[in-house]
């Protein structure tokens, strides 16, 4: 008889995973025409790190997660094209994936290049051309390359959607449904490459003895529910093909909230340093009010450059609010006394951070006896800000304190236009009559 723990429940279904390949250099590309099949890199914030490549940059031995100057010499004999992230483009183009997605199933928001579908109200031999129609529209209405993974189980969908993106006979779309060839597909799939298995749970696996997938899901249940807990647990059942983890429609709600900010030059002043401070404070308030949060308790930390022979110091100040907020002058009146005791003179900081670590529901904020209501800010002036700058564009409006020059904002400077989310920036068609 198999184990299966009691808190894993069972459950049929049929599930799809839609990836969108190299989602950053294929945004650009998809207003970009000149990029095609030439090698491209996306660049992090400060165009430091390597965040998504092309299949022409992959082939060149272009690793992710490379630091920039490493492979300096790389780029340049190459002729590799270096671009800066333009995330106000990535996301309205993943809304508009999901759109489209959002009309053949119900989908799970997986991350901004991913989701999962409920393909269960398809019958088991519709799949591969549902997967295809899918794949289809999404290309066409969109511009962006997907692959399509199809099976019963989210790991197993996951699995189906890496080999189908690298198999020129699944041609993008790979359906392990209820598939004679799922053993085969877990035979050539490395430990390494599964959801959810780090370089510890890899070194520990290689270590017993365990190379493949398939390995995995032979493994006595037993023993991987006390080397990997209920987590392991869970993963070998999902590739047994028996459902354990569910979609999930509706996101559960944030339990932090995070923003860190790496300067485009070394902050050596107070008031540049607090000017930081506010715009972070700012963005912290805002994003609070998008997910219907307020924040009861943050972290606010200063950092120099880690990678410079000079002096370093790094430090973080916390601080509880009586009432949780979501007022952009509370956050930045006390994001600004967090550096006002956190700064050091003599140092040129490169990061700071603003970390909400406690927040509550809008709707279910405690309230104090000490605080008197004329302090309680009322939120329409606010949701009538954050109006503004969504239909006119980020920093319409915006408080005094986050500074006018802002020289330590950080650095992107091989941006393309926003497209989609700027009127000035809209391509423009001339014709010819």
């Amino acid at each position: 008889m198999g184990f299966f723990p009691a808190e894993l429940d069972i459950m049929h279904s049929i599930v799809s995973l839609v990836d969108c390949n190299n989602f950053y250099v294929s945004c650009e590309r998809k207003f970009n025409s000149s990029l095609r099949k030439k090698p491209v890199v996306v660049l992090s914030n400060n165009d430091g790190i390597i965040i998504s490549r092309s299949n022409e940059a992959k082939a060149l031995g272009v690793k992710m997660g490379s630091p920039l100057f490493k492979v300096k010499d790389l780029i340049q004999k190459h002729k590799v094209i270096v671009i800066s992230s333009n995330y106000a483009l990535y996301f309205d183009m993943c809304d508009r994936v999901r759109e489209v997605l959002s009309q053949f199933a119900d989908i799970e928001k997986y991350s901004i290049d991913e989701c999962f579908l409920d393909l269960s109200h398809k019958k088991p031999g519709e799949l591969l051309e549902y997967g295809r129609a899918i794949k289809q529209r999404v290309e066409q209405w969109t511009g962006i390359p997907v692959t399509v993974g199809i099976s019963e189980t989210k790991c197993l969908s996951k699995l189906a959607n890496k080999i189908g993106k690298k198999s020129k006979k699944a041609g993008g779309v790979l359906n392990l449904y209820q598939s004679p060839h799922r053993e085969y597909a877990l035979a050539i799939t490395n430990v390494s490459d599964l959801w959810g298995v780090g370089e510890a749970y890899q070194n520990m696996l290689h270590a017993s003895g365990i190379h493949t997938a398939l390995d995995f899901t032979k493994a006595e249940e037993h023993w991987v529910r006390k080397k990997m807990t209920v987590v392991g647990a869970r993963m070998q059942l999902e590739l047994k093909g028996k459902a354990c983890l569910p979609l999930e429609w509706v996101l559960p709600p944030k339990k932090q909230l995070g923003i860190a900010q790496g300067f485009g030059v070394l902050v050596e002043s107070l008031e540049e340093m607090k000017e930081a401070a506010c715009f972070k404070g700012s963005e912290e308030a805002a994003k609070a009010r998008k997910e219907k949060l307020a924040i009861k308790a943050m972290d606010v930390w200063i950092q120099t450059n880690p990678f410079s022979d000079g002096p370093q110091y790094s430090d973080v100040w916390p601080i509880v609010f009586p009432v949780a907020t979501q007022d952009t002058s509370d956050l930045i009146r006390a994001v600004e006394g967090a550096v006002e005791r956190l700064f050091r003179p003599d140092y040129g900081y490169k990061r700071i951070g603003v970390w909400a670590t406690k927040v509550e529901s809008e709707d279910c904020v405690q309230g104090n006896i000490w605080i008197r209501p004329d302090l309680v800010k009322k939120p329409r002036l606010l949701r009538l800000m954050d109006q503004i700058n969504d239909e006119r564009g980020r920093g319409t409006l915006r408080m005094a304190s986050v500074g006018i020059n802002q020289r330590w904002l950080t650095k992107f400077e091989k941006q393309s236009p926003h497209y989609t989310t700027r009127w000035s920036d809209v391509l423009k068609v001339k014709i010819d009559k």
